[in-house]
């Protein structure tokens, strides 16, 4: 870490911050879409912790934004069409 207290997060905080699981923030680090660095624990042979730069959760959240807004304002019709008319 450097010295102007850049804060580095765990998978589990990660995944708190954006409302998801630690295996999910896992998989997004895997394919590129988080970045991050796994660090060995100390007296722990081992066993490693992926640390998250807290830049890329808010980049992906901005994606998963966008994500949510171009698919929430595409509206399709339902089955039943409102041209029916009932003979009344």
């Amino acid at each position: 870490m450097s010295a102007n207290n850049y804060r580095w997060l765990t998978a589990q905080q990660a995944a708190a911050m954006m409302d998801t699981t630690s295996a999910e923030v896992c998989r997004l680090l895997s394919i590129g879409r988080l970045s991050g660095s796994k660090q060995k624990q100390a007296k722990r042979p081992g066993k490693a912790q992926w640390l998250i730069d807290p830049k890329s959760i808010a980049a992906e959240k901005r994606r998963a934004g966008k994500r949510l807004v171009k698919t929430s304002t595409h509206k399709r019709p339902g089955p039943h069409s409102s041209s029916t008319n009932v003979a009344g």
